[in-house]
């Protein structure tokens, strides 16, 4: 084994998490960029090394320090960690591909080297939650991703102020998740005398029931507003809608979706039961949320007039979807769940990609900006009309095998009422999709030399 693969477990988060202040302290926006892509581009590669690592079911064990767990902290990856760090991973190089072209005319020349460092930092504790096998850790790492998310959404008052108060939202609940989190961590480790998750699973049958109980309940609220699930979403739609657009996609990609294989992770290998958390039957509550999520922010996506917005709505339906999956539980329900994360992240970062490339060329991605798109920017239009069909559901789309998967675990359970819903919802998705379709396609452009082809930017590193 090479040493890079030997080193692959902690360089995931060590590179991102030392590149950020060398980056912050550069005075070439271009070069820091340049930089910034790199760096995540070679954390893609570590990661996918460690898909191939555990593709045969192997667990690595990385002991920090040489200090052995449950006393020192322990990063252990398996496959499905492994394939989060590269969820995570290729979805950064991604979005840093097109990042100096999509905030060219949102963050100032002087302000981008800490824009990037702020990015890099956000992905190093995102990928440090997935990774980690020590509680305490991940509150550690999801407050590194958080406060560095809250800079790079307010970094969008350079085209709109209402990002401040958006990264302000987010801050305020933010910060009540993770007192809820870290006090559910206390109550776990008082109850236990560790804070190794797999250590953990182990003490748990002989801990204290009312210990446990409440502290699993307090972990439970805080990942729940971390995922953004009603009635504690009030954060999402508005952090989408006015930060970057180029941010807006990393998050629609990996932010909740890291949340919510926490809630999984948490419920399978530490309370050993899915959809259980600090002997807590949450999985009881989460059909009906999801349900009402689904239906809930589908209508009001439908009533959306700017094309961020209505995404971020929908974002919060799908995640209402997944939450069905976990609730429903068993292995069919979990693996409808990670079926529906990894999908609804591809989708989701396609759709907010060709929405950066809109923001990039006419400032915003409003209805009016929208006409004649299917003549001005086909490309990026069709773009928009893929995802679309996979967010309804249409056969051969990765959305109809994330949605059939769910239906099949809800009839196989005789759940006619999920099964009807998510039916429901996909016709609702037909509306504003169609709404998309027809201001792309019989809209009128409003500039009448809208049609002129723009300068390339596939290549935001030229001249």
């Amino acid at each position: 084994m090479s040493f890079l693969n030997a080193q692959a477990p902690i360089l995931v988060v060590v590179l991102p998490l030392l590149a950020a202040p060398i980056l912050s302290v550069l005075g070439n926006g271009r070069l820091a960029g340049l930089l910034c892509f790199a760096v995540v581009a070679l954390q893609s590669l570590l990661a996918v090394s460690l898909v191939g690592q555990t593709l045969d079911g192997d667990v690595i064990s990385y002991a920090l320090g040489n200090w052995a767990p449950p006393i020192g902290i322990e990063y252990r990856i398996d496959l499905l960690s492994a394939v989060m760090a590269s969820l995570i991973a290729i979805s950064a190089a991604l979005v840093a591909w097109f990042l100096p072209t999509a905030v060219a005319d949102e963050i100032a020349p002087g302000d981008r080297p800490r824009f990037y460092a702020a990015f890099l930092l956000c992905v190093a504790g995102l990928t440090g939650i997935v990774v980690t096998g020590d509680l305490f850790n991940v509150f550690v790492f999801l407050e590194i991703a958080s406060l560095s998310t809250y800079v790079l959404i307010a970094a969008g008052a350079g085209r709109d102020r209402r990002a401040l108060t958006a990264a302000f939202d987010y801050l305020i609940l933010g910060a009540v998740g993770a007192t809820f989190i870290v006090i559910g961590i206390a109550f776990l480790y008082v109850a236990t005398g560790t804070l190794n998750m797999a250590d953990l699973g182990q003490r748990l049958p002989g801990a204290g029931r009312r210990a446990v109980v409440v502290g699993g309940s307090f972990l439970f609220v805080g990942l729940a507003l971390k995922a953004a699930m009603a009635p504690l979403h009030r954060w999402l739609p508005n952090a989408y809608a006015y930060a970057p657009t180029a941010v807006t996609t990393f998050l629609a990609m990996t932010a909740t979706k890291v949340a919510l294989y926490l809630m999984l992770r948490l419920s399978v290998l530490v309370f050993d039961t899915a959809g259980e958390i600090g002997r807590v039957n949450f999985a009881a509550v989460m059909p009906p949320i999801g349900l009402a999520m689904l239906l809930f922010a589908s209508a009001l996506a439908v009533r959306e007039r700017d094309l961020k917005r209505l995404l971020a709505y929908s974002s919060i339906a799908n995640l209402g979807l997944m939450l069905i999956a976990l609730g429903l539980g068993g292995v069919a329900g979990i693996t409808a769940a990670l079926v529906n994360l990894l999908n609804h992240a591809a989708i989701k970062g396609g759709l907010f990609t060709a929405t950066a490339a809109i923001v990039a060329r006419h400032g915003n991605a409003r209805f009016e900006t929208l006409a004649g798109l299917s003549r001005t920017m086909p490309v990026t239009f069709l773009c928009l009309l893929v995802g679309g069909l996979a967010l309804i559901g249409v056969p051969l789309t990765a959305g109809f095998v994330s949605k059939l998967s769910v239906i099949r675990v809800a009839l196989d359970l005789g759940d006619w009422i999920v099964a009807g819903g998510i039916l429901l919802t996909s016709l609702i998705t037909v509306v504003y999709v169609w709404r998309i379709v027809e201001a792309g396609m019989l809209g009128q452009p409003a500039e009448a030399g809208a049609g002129m082809p723009g300068p390339c930017s596939c290549c935001p590193w030229r001249s």
